[in-house]
């Protein structure tokens, strides 16, 4: 069981309430980085207590004025649920109330790269050194199964290589998102991508089925933190401009593989809407409901739509 470094006076109940979270299958991790914030104001704060009252808790909602309001409103869905956890061991301690949703119109907006932006990402990924990369073309193969499959980030860094398939061309998603099993046929480039990296990886280190398939510099696992800092530095060579509030972000290929996707069926199929379904599948979605999310309406989208409406016009006007 991995152990976290929670400092507080409340470090024990804190550890037992992500354990808990741990048995459930919730992404322990991420919500032990949330609840680590909070450890954290209560130690630099001095915080001896048992009891959580309602003007410490606000005391430490006001450090965090600088959130985008849904990063904020993530923050306080942790802190309720610990709340109430921990008031079934202490009664006198507070249970913060329940706060309404926030819109996703507040969501920072999506950035969609063009071809030529990817192709120049996809280009500097070679230009990191062997003291940023335990294994040769690292990025590069993340990069390019983020963009050309539109895989979750979290999706892609809990990969193993058992997961790969070469001969059928397959990437198998154990544990997504609601802990939802998926297959993800790969590109004939994707693949051949894959391949010369794993060749790579079998000539530095040994490579076991349940190895990671992407490793940090320590050779563990890749971890989100890595990743982000290695888009920064690859955008930056890009002379891609990386806004504070614009992106772009590691989810943003995802958006990206989408738009892209869409685009190429304007091209080339009759019926979009029957195509929808297999996007949906494909990305892990319930429904097309939540793929649409991702369907943002580009200067391209935007084009293809007026050509097809205009060829749609002229067959029915003649």
């Amino acid at each position: 069981m991995k152990t976290y470094d929670f400092m507080s006076s409340l470090k024990d109940e804190m550890m037992h309430f992500i354990r808990l979270k741990q048995l459930s299958g919730s992404d322990c991790y991420a919500q032990a980085k949330i609840l680590r914030y909070f450890d954290r104001f209560l130690y630099s704060e001095g915080f001896e207590e048992k009891i959580l009252t309602r003007s410490i808790f606000q005391s430490y909602f006001n450090t965090l004025g600088h959130l985008h309001p849904r990063t904020f409103s993530n923050r306080y869905g942790l802190l309720r649920q610990f709340s109430i956890w921990f008031n079934r061991i202490h009664r006198a301690s507070c249970i913060l109330e329940k706060r309404s949703t926030v819109n996703r119109s507040q969501s920072r907006p999506a950035y969609i790269f063009c071809l030529d932006e990817i192709k120049a990402i996809l280009l500097n990924c070679h230009r990191f050194s062997s003291k940023e990369e335990c294994i040769k073309n690292l990025y590069l193969a993340l990069f390019s199964l983020l963009y050309s499959t539109g895989i979750r980030i979290g999706e892609a860094l809990a990969l193993n290589w058992e997961d790969y398939a070469p001969d059928e061309k397959l990437i198998h998603i154990r544990k997504g998102k609601f802990s939802k099993q998926r297959y993800l046929i790969l590109s004939c480039s994707m693949a051949k991508c894959l391949d010369e990296y794993q060749t790579i990886y079998r000539s530095t280190l040994l490579k076991e089925n349940d190895s990671p398939l992407f490793l940090n510099t320590r050779k563990n696992r890749l971890r989100l933190h890595n990743a982000h800092l290695a888009l920064r530095k690859v955008l930056k060579m890009s002379k891609i401009d990386k806004g504070k509030n614009t992106g772009p972000r590691l989810h943003d290929f995802r958006h990206t593989f989408a738009v892209h996707r869409l685009l190429g069926w304007y091209k080339t199929e009759k019926d979009i809407n029957s195509k929808l379904p297999f996007l949906a599948t494909y990305m892990g979605h319930v429904n097309i409901n939540c793929t649409c999310i991702y369907l943002q309406a580009t200067s391209e989208l935007l084009q293809a739509g007026c050509e097809r409406f205009h060829a749609f016009f002229l067959s029915h006007n003649t």
